[in-house]
């Protein structure tokens, strides 16, 4: 008997305790404690979001589950309005599809979330989201996991090798240019690519946009990938004299603490 008073007045407790986190928010809602511009997600008129890579076409989602969207629900609602829009690049377009055909679209711009402009934005309307929501939700929706430290594998390399070059080829501007790299694509994102522009300025190299040209141009190719373990070829091309060289960045993560251990080599690593 007395298990059975314990079980119901635990019942009834959570069930206090649900309908308090639904009474403080609606109080919240009241009083402009909650941002109203996304009470459609919690909608039954809502028929699916869909998110896309800006960079990479054949990441595309349709989000449909109700928790998944609970979850997105929760960072936008502690969105704050913006009077200007992010510099960088959007990385993701998410489309809200409504029953009745409707389509509401904001771009994001991921890893930008401490600033003061917005990082997720239609025409009409900027917001400034306080939470990665691309680690959040996105990041669950991979097939593929990306690298661990991907950034430092990633750009760490290349940064090292853009220098060693510099050295081996001095008067020469050197240019390296990612943006062909089909495979990294999902995990490149505008804040970490300006982050590594300016490491090649000051190495004195570029990154390349469509149609730029250096005396010495680096295209990266990744040739494969695991959590723990990357592969990439990085073919120079010297327009001086139309000489072609290849480089293999063979990476193996060691620990949290130093890592990466990295070989960059002409010759092809062992394993590789």
């Amino acid at each position: 008997m007395k298990r059975k008073l314990h079980f119901i007045s635990a019942l009834l407790i959570m069930m206090l305790m649900l309908q308090g986190c639904a009474a403080i928010d609606s109080l919240r809602l009241r009083y402009g404690l909650i941002n109203q511009d996304f009470e459609f997600l919690k909608s039954e008129d809502l028929e699916s979001i869909i998110i896309q890579s800006v960079r990479d076409k054949g990441f595309r989602f349709v989000v449909t589950d109700r928790i998944a969207i609970g979850d997105l629900y929760s960072s936008l609602k502690k969105a704050d309005a913006t009077e200007e829009k992010s510099v960088f690049a959007p990385d993701y377009t998410f489309e809200f599809h409504m029953i009745d055909g409707t389509v509401i679209e904001y771009d994001y711009v991921a890893g930008v979330s401490k600033q003061d402009k917005g990082n997720f934005y239609s025409d009409e309307k900027s917001f400034r989201v306080p939470e990665r929501i691309d680690n959040d939700l996105i990041r669950n929706l991979y097939t593929l996991r990306k690298p661990k430290y991907f950034e430092d594998i990633y750009y760490g390399s290349l940064s090292e090798l853009t220098g060693l070059l510099k050295e081996e080829y001095p008067g020469m501007s050197i240019g390296i240019r990612i943006s062909n790299d089909v495979d990294t694509l999902k995990y490149q994102i505008s804040r970490d690519i300006e982050d590594f522009r300016l490491q090649l300025l000051e190495k004195g190299a570029m990154l390349l946009s469509s149609g730029e040209k250096t005396d010495i141009v680096l295209e990266v190719k990744t040739q494969g990938y695991k959590t723990n373990v990357f592969k990439a070829v990085v073919t120079l091309r010297n327009e001086k004299d139309y000489t072609k060289r290849s480089f293999y960045i063979y990476g193996k993560y060691s620990n949290d603490i130093s890592k990466w251990d990295t070989i960059i080599s002409e010759e092809k690593p062992a394993g590789f």
